[in-house]
């Protein structure tokens, strides 16, 4: 029993080591900004707060399973903005918002299935279709919004952001329902494996039976629908749709996903180190705005950070090479 112990501390450490040290800057984060501002750990900071990312880690949801299959959508931030704003004009026109909010979903799809149709039939790269993808709708919101606010929801649709269950906010139970969903299809199912087989090797998955374009039609499709869902959630929030919504999301969404633990290049990532990245950054910039921060510092150290991760992670890569 004595010799097999050492092994199985090494595997839990590869395995949980990179989470937990996360877990200690968070830690360590806390407690500066505890004794920074005492406003920090209140009960409704932390509820704001939380409300605050749960846009973020949903998306980042659909995020990391395109990242870990390979792929990257840029887009995620013009979908949040395109489908809440649909879902209020169509409603505004005399649609049953039942019907609109269908309506505003399946856009939202088409989105994904547009940019999975390119890369896979086109064979476009991801990062050029999606960011051609992300231009042309976000112009389109503008174009059908004219640039303003969009309000014309049902008196619900508003309480429905900032409702609870028990004192814990709607969307933040919402979200750790999509986080579980998302970790189970991940590791429990075999398209979760495929998913991992393909962003580690793609030919050698293909040689191996797996449908490599099945497998990123899913993943992109699935990214549209979350983007979609949270920027109704977020319209819900705000109590009204913005054009402007999500345009930071694609740099804070990728930053989290990478500092969470998931390969630039596919085929390595958790959902759990995700919600992990995403906590990090959410509390980092919360704590930015309660000591008074610019948000252009803020911006700036958000790229940062995304550099000092995709240089870890091609450190990473090249050390796994040798």
């Amino acid at each position: 029993m004595i010799p097999n112990a050492r092994p199985r501390s090494n595997r839990f450490l590869e395995s949980y080591g990179y989470l937990l040290s996360l877990l200690a800057i968070l830690l360590i984060w806390v407690v500066v900004m505890s004794i920074l501002s005492r406003d920090f750990l209140t009960v409704r900071n932390i509820a704001t707060s939380a409300r605050g990312m749960t846009e973020n880690c949903i998306v980042a949801v659909g995020m990391t399973l395109v990242m870990i299959s390979g792929g990257i959508d840029l887009s995620v931030g013009a979908v949040m903005a395109l489908v809440p704003c649909v879902v209020g004009l169509l409603y505004g026109a005399g649609w049953p918002f039942a019907v609109a909010l269908l309506a505003g979903l399946l856009l939202g799809l088409l989105v994904g299935a547009f940019n999975a149709l390119a890369v896979v039939r086109a064979r476009i790269q991801p990062i050029i279709i999606t960011l051609a993808t992300m231009t042309a709708v976000r112009s389109v919101v503008y174009g059908i919004t004219l640039g303003k606010s969009v309000s014309s929801f049902p008196a619900y649709f508003g309480r429905l952001g900032m409702s609870t269950i028990y004192g814990v906010p709607l969307s933040v139970v919402i979200t750790l329902a999509f986080v579980l969903l998302g970790s189970l299809f991940l590791r429990r199912t075999i398209v979760g494996r495929f998913i991992y087989a393909v962003g580690g090797n793609e030919k050698a998955a293909v040689a191996s039976g797996v449908n490599a374009g099945a497998v990123k039609w899913v993943v992109y499709l699935t990214c549209a629908l979350l983007a979609s869902i949270a920027g109704i959630l977020f319209a819900s929030r705000l109590a009204n749709a913005t054009p402007d919504a999500g345009i930071s999301t694609p740099l804070d969404v990728i930053s989290a996903v990478l500092l969470g633990g998931t390969s630039i290049v596919g085929g390595q990532g958790r959902i759990l180190g995700t919600v992990m990245g995403v906590i990090l950054m959410g509390s980092m910039i919360n704590g930015f705005d309660l000591v008074g921060i610019s948000s252009y510092w803020q911006t700036i150290f958000i790229g940062c950070v995304l550099i000092l991760v995709v240089g870890f992670d091609s450190r990473r890569q090249a050390r796994a090479a040798q």
